[in-house]
């Protein structure tokens, strides 16, 4: 027995290091072809390798004969166990090997005995795992298939410039993450009564779809809602599509720029509409410093493309810092500070609107 076991591992070295020299992964599909590049991740359904002459490419697993690597994946094996493996593939015998890393020790499996390769592909500096890092750090799935997360916020808030009040601010927020694609909700309420008058009233909603064409690459579609009295807008739609990049996706550090176009319309509480062709251009920023720091910025801006874009445009900004609780996970207290500038809003509107808000968040 200890002979026998001897002699497969020998096999397998010798085949690992008797093969060719390359300098990437190799995935040999069941027609004789093989795709060389990186491999991205490996699932039940598919295998995706990034290579140079054409991008990302997802193949049906299968599809796929054998694979080898130039060095160790990090895999999750069919028994629920998560750890290194490297991959020797001997297209003449049609021989798959996978060395996996086991307590310091290399055993010998099969391809069928790895459920998932799920290396961090999207940064080669990936922070280590604490278990605190952000939403759209990764392109796969979570590992516990809880797709759903959310927050609500309750804050105190002060404005300036249309209104000089302080009122209450209601978020809720939710975001369904599947790694690969990104759904995210928002709405939140600002309104204030002084002696039985209205004294602020917005409302503010939003949907955006994401889904990664690369690993970096991404298309999204937004649609937002905004009702405010004192801006005069009885209701404001915007409706846009176009691309994204991520700029860093790692763990603890998210920066995603985009662009897009679309179209906004607006009807107005003195009566009157307007409809107008908008271009978009922002990002996304955020950035955990530390385990109670987190930091983030959206910016976008929104020219009008029919109407002199120069002297009808709106840009948005919120920036905002978050720190946790007494340590918990769940509950963060949270600082923000948003703008909102319309450089040709109706007559007797002032063009910027700066608010700020200190409250707390409840994530689930």
């Amino acid at each position: 027995m200890i002979l026998t076991r001897g002699v497969r591992v020998a096999c397998v070295l010798a085949l690992v290091w008797t093969a060719p020299t390359v300098l990437a992964d190799t995935v040999y599909l069941q027609d004789g072809s093989q795709l060389n590049g990186r491999i991205v991740s490996l699932s039940a359904d598919d295998v995706v390798i990034d290579t140079q002459f054409a991008d990302t490419l997802t193949i049906a697993r299968d599809q796929v004969q054998g694979l080898a690597s130039d060095g160790a994946l990090a895999v999750r094996l069919a028994d629920g166990r998560q750890t290194q493996a490297r991959f020797a593939y001997g297209a003449d015998a049609d021989e798959q090997r996978v060395l996996v890393q086991d307590e310091g020790a290399e055993s010998v499996s099969t391809l069928a005995d790895v459920a998932e390769i799920a290396p961090k592909v999207v940064d080669a500096q990936q922070e280590e795992d604490d278990g605190y890092e952000l939403p759209n750090a990764d392109s796969l799935p979570p590992e516990n298939g809880d797709f759903w997360s959310g927050s609500v916020e309750v804050a105190l808030n002060g404005k300036s410039g249309n209104t000089d009040t302080s009122s209450l601010l209601t978020k809720v927020g939710a975001l369904r993450d599947t790694g690969d694609t990104r759904l995210s909700l928002a709405a939140s309420a600002d309104r204030e009564e002084e002696d039985d008058e209205t004294t602020a009233e917005e409302y503010l909603g939003n949907a955006r779809y994401e889904s990664d064409l690369t690993p970096r690459l991404f298309w999204f579609a937004q649609q937002e809602l905004e009702k405010d009295e004192f801006e005069e807008i009885d209701l404001r739609s915007r409706t846009l599509v176009g691309p994204g990049y991520f700029l860093a996706r790692r763990d603890r550090l998210t920066f995603k720029v985009r662009t897009g176009v679309g179209y906004q319309h607006e009807k107005y509480t003195t009566g009157g509409d307007s409809g107008e062709m908008i271009f978009s251009a922002g990002w996304d920023y955020a950035q955990l410093v530390g385990d109670w720091l987190k930091l983030t910025h959206d910016f976008t801006v929104y020219p009008e493309i029919t109407n002199s874009p120069s002297d009808n445009f709106i840009f948005e900004s919120a920036l905002g810092v978050e720190v946790p609780i007494a340590n918990s996970d769940a509950w963060h207290l949270r600082a923000g500070l948003d703008h909102e500038y319309n450089n040709n809003p109706e007559p007797g509107v002032e063009e910027l609107d700066t608010t700020y808000n200190l409250g707390i968040t409840r994530s689930f």
